[in-house]
């Protein structure tokens, strides 16, 4: 069976579900259980809105052709998306520009200590390092060495964290294509490690303010509980100035102009969940960040603002079309303020 059809046929066995989500209008991730002999859907925390699916022996055959048809037309476009993903390198100039960018402008301004390594964190680093093997990382290594020459001597550590640790010869092909960055030799500079770890359950190996800067791409789209993610990137950064970057997809805000998108993104939600590792279509992922980190717009403005908040560097929304359904999308910068 071709890749291709296995999504097409996934995707028609979990048909019900998905058309119980568009009645229940839930956005989270749904649990199927079973109550006397009945397949039940239901929405996190066992709520009330439990929704017998017995109805679905009743639909007409014109329903039934149009959920199928659905079904397969959305499986395809997944599968493309998915087969394109699963590339490593194949993500559209638009969104590598931004990122790469983004990636510059956190290492750049997060805080270097005397004779201490810069610290750096990746947050979803992935099982195939995909940030570092599309050179994500190599103009700011460049850069921070031209800029920052103690670095060349004390060195540039980055460590990787992911539900799912990488094999070992990725980790390998990683730390040399690190090594093989312009302007840094080969003495082990850029020193380069993957993690097992969850952000919701807690990094508690780190000690707080440990890390200088954190990166995450397309990763807060997945994790269970934003808010705790969030918590703990914030616990774990430098808060003397420390720098997080960030690009994620997020929902459509409104008056931007895409409402076809915004009814794809609300509808699709729950298919996507459980056919792309719980990612989320419909997270306001640029606000939950901003309250988090309790942000102020610029760094004038954070001289009167509690201790712990941090200041925007840059931010952006934007669209790229051809990363559909994910193709709303969000990037930034933020500085804690020391």
């Amino acid at each position: 069976m071709s890749f291709s059809l296995f999504f097409r046929f996934i995707i028609g066995l979990l048909l019900p579900t998905l058309y119980a989500s568009f009645v229940t209008k839930e956005c989270s991730h749904p649990r199927l259980t079973r109550s006397q002999g009945n397949v039940l859907f239901a929405a996190p925390g066992g709520s009330n809105d439990d929704v017998d699916l017995g109805f679905l022996s009743q639909l007409s055959r014109r329903d039934a052709v149009f959920l199928s048809v659905g079904a397969v037309v959305y499986g395809k476009l997944v599968s493309d998306a998915v087969r394109k993903v699963a590339r490593g390198t194949d993500y559209p100039e638009d969104h590598e520009r931004r990122t790469r960018d983004t990636f510059r402008r956190a290492l750049l301004e997060a805080p270097t200590k005397e004779n201490e390594p810069l610290r750096i964190l990746e947050v979803g680093m992935g099982t195939d390092c995909r940030t570092i093997r599309r050179g994500i990382y190599d103009q700011a290594f460049q850069d921070l060495m031209k800029v920052s020459p103690s670095l060349v001597i004390n060195g540039i550590q980055l460590t990787g964290v992911d539900l799912d640790l990488p094999k070992k010869d990725i980790v390998t092909k990683a730390q040399e294509k690190l090594a093989s960055v312009g302007g840094v030799d080969k003495k082990g500079h850029i020193m380069f490690d993957v993690q097992e770890g969850d952000l919701v359950k807690g990094l508690s190996r780190f000690k707080d303010g440990h890390f200088d800067c954190i990166t995450c791409s397309l990763t807060l789209c997945s994790v269970e509980d934003q808010n705790r993610a969030l918590q703990e990137i914030r616990r774990l950064l430098n808060p003397n100035g420390g720098t997080f970057g960030y690009v994620e997809h997020v929902s459509v805000a409104e008056g931007e102009g895409h409402e076809i998108l915004e009814w794809q993104q609300k509808n699709l939600d729950p298919l996507q969940q459980l056919v792309a590792q719980n990612c989320h279509l419909h997270r306001n992922t640029d606000e939950t960040i901003r309250d988090a980190f309790n942000t102020v717009p610029s760094v004038d403005s954070s001289k009167s603002s509690p201790n712990g908040s941090a200041f925007i560097l840059q931010e952006e929304r934007f669209f790229v079309e051809d990363m559909w359904p994910v193709s709303c999308q969000c990037c930034g910068v933020l500085k804690r303020v020391p």
